[in-house]
């Protein structure tokens, strides 16, 4: 049997590999890889988005060469008639226009709405899919600062750059047509801009992608420390370190400020130099223009109409050279996205996994080696727990109590040994089905924002709220909340609003409500008395005598009741 992550095997067909192909040239392979599955199925929106821009690009072709038609037919022709034929022409092309770029742009923002919901669907699921060892590396705020930032400039990108690109194309082409239908000689002055705002695009870009690289970092790194001192709230003011915390984040956030003035000034030059370059060959052509109106060499309405067209030279050109500076801030971007989205993590889960056996499992361990970072704290750890036991497990805090436990549900793996559970070994399993079956309920409590229910329902959805009045009845909490709605009582962020022993015991009451057949409590209930703990643990063990229990207490021995077995972990302890 392969243990190995599956690999999907890659869509042959003509659409899938020209998709891929401009995937690959947009962003990189890497990204394609992940990205292309959530703009493919939007293919036919985009189409229908593609061509309504293509139209109503070719519409704004029209108003310039009707306004010259207004000039030079009706108004230095002196003809009423063609003014008034000519004008109303403009107006009807003009309320077109209108009322097709107001329905374009609903249809584009619903389309890109929906798709940025599925990217950050996509990075949220992929998160809380990567191992606990993969989430020590990363700051709370810095990866907060990529599903929301990150993932917002890579949907803008991807969704607007075949729009954009495509629209913006059609009207240099018609712009550059129409010029030279008015004047070859000036649309060959107009046209030398071209290669000006090219070789200077050439050359920014480098310093766009490495400024917004930078930029970008150091939002990760702000939001991260802004997270770590929220989540710290209550521990940094016990210690009276307020200022300390306060001083560091000004600092932080002065060094965000030089990197967000630094992209800013060059962003200015970026727009800057070609505006300039731009409105040298727009003076040129006023300066030779005007003169061959004057000398009667050329229609007023004409000149007009090619200053209109010249924006159409002009502004496309700056949008599509703009649109590659942007591609280049994207792909800074994208590289912090697959940080999340193909991050080398040490957890594989099989493609076949083994049916895990029906009934109470039992709990073997072989020669297991734990470890903190690359110390060892505990190897050859080997002993049994047969199903429906009720096991202690103790030793000295640092003896790797904690971390054995997070191996049973494979928030890591043993760095060497097996851990069979009901005779299969854990890296056999698949995710469900291992999770499904062993509920771990960790010393740190978490709760949501929301209702008592709504905490409740985290693990169990389709538990009815009798079932969760039962629970709560259990751990000594159904009077709590009575008071203050019951189920629909509301708790604050991180349940600020209940004590420590109270956040514990609704996660406990949590941890009740699913069918495991194995149960972890580290420390779960540290902070609760004796006489709640007590009551607790004995309708645990009445409701779920079947299971087995492992549980981690440094006190009140006593009021857990009578164990099967204690385990003490530090007979395996490293030297």
């Amino acid at each position: 049997m392969t243990l190995a992550r599956p690999i999907k095997r890659r869509d042959t067909t003509l659409s899938a590999r020209l998709g891929h192909w401009a995937g690959a040239r947009l962003f990189d392979d890497r990204a394609a890889g992940w990205l292309l599955p959530i703009l493919l199925p939007r293919l036919r929106i985009l189409g229908v988005l593609l061509g309504l821009g293509l139209i109503a690009a070719l519409a704004a072709l029209a108003p310039p060469y009707l306004t010259k038609l207004v000039i030079d037919q009706g108004l230095m022709a002196g003809d009423p008639q063609a003014l008034v034929f000519w004008s109303l022409m403009l107006l009807a092309v003009g309320f077109a226009s209108l009322a097709m770029g107001a329905f374009n742009s609903v249809l584009h923002m619903r389309a890109s709405i929906a798709m940025l919901a599925d990217l950050r669907g996509l990075l949220t699921r992929t998160v809380l899919e990567r191992s606990a060892a993969w989430r020590a590396r990363g700051r709370t705020g810095e990866i907060l600062a990529r599903i929301d930032g990150d993932a917002g400039e890579v949907q803008q990108f991807a969704f607007n750059a075949l729009l954009t690109g495509s629209s913006g194309v059609l009207r240099l082409v018609g712009g550059a047509a129409m010029l030279f239908l008015l004047n070859w000689k000036l649309a060959l002055l107009a046209v030398s801009l071209a290669p000006l705002e090219l070789a200077f695009f050439a050359f920014a870009r480098p310093r766009t992608e490495k400024l917004a690289r930078e930029t970008r970092a150091e939002r990760g790194q702000f939001a991260g420390q802004v997270a770590e001192m929220i989540a710290g709230h209550g521990a940094i003011q016990a210690a009276r370190a307020e200022a300390p915390v306060a001083r560091s984040i000004a600092r932080r956030q002065t060094t965000l400020n030089a990197a967000l003035m630094r992209a800013q000034l060059w962003g200015e030059v970026t727009r800057g130099v070609p505006t300039g370059l731009a409105a040298l060959v727009r003076s040129a052509i006023f300066l030779v223009g005007g003169l061959m109106v004057i000398d009667g060499t050329w229609p007023l309405g004409s000149l007009i109409a090619f200053i209109a067209y010249l924006g159409f030279l002009v502004g496309p050109m700056q949008s599509l050279m703009g649109l590659w500076h942007a591609q280049a801030r994207t792909k800074a971007a994208l590289d912090r996205l697959s940080g999340i989205m193909v991050a080398e993590d040490a957890l594989l889960w099989p493609d076949t996994p083994l049916p895990l056996p029906k009934g109470p499992l039992d709990l073997r361990l072989k020669d297991v080696a734990v470890s903190h970072g690359a110390r060892e704290i505990a190897a050859g750890i080997t002993f049994d727990i047969p199903a429906g036991t009720k096991l202690r497990l103790t030793g000295p805090s640092g003896v790797g109590k904690s971390t054995l436990l997070a191996l049973f549900q494979r928030h890591a793996d043993p760095e060497q040994g097996h851990i069979l559970l009901g005779g299969c070994d854990l890296r056999s399993l698949s995710r469900q089905d291992l999770r499904g079956a062993v509920a771990f309920v960790p010393q740190r409590p978490f709760v949501i924002e929301g209702t008592v229910a709504e905490n409740l329902a985290m693990s169990a959805p389709d538990a009815t709220r009798t079932a969760m009045q039962e629970v709560l009845s259990l751990v000594g909490l159904s009077d709590r909340f009575a008071a203050r709605g019951g189920l629909d009582a509301w708790l604050g962020e991180d349940g600020l609003t209940l004590s420590g022993g109270e956040r514990q015991r609704l996660c406990v009451a949590r941890a009740m409500l699913r069918p495991f057949r194995v149960l972890i409590l580290d420390e779960a209930l540290s902070e609760v008395d004796a006489a709640l703990v007590a009551g607790t643990i004995a309708a645990l063990d009445t409701r779920h005598a079947q299971a087995t229990r492992i549980i981690v207490t440094h006190g009140n021995e006593a009021a857990y009741g009578r164990f099967d077995t204690t385990v003490d972990l530090s007979r395996w302890a490293a030297s």
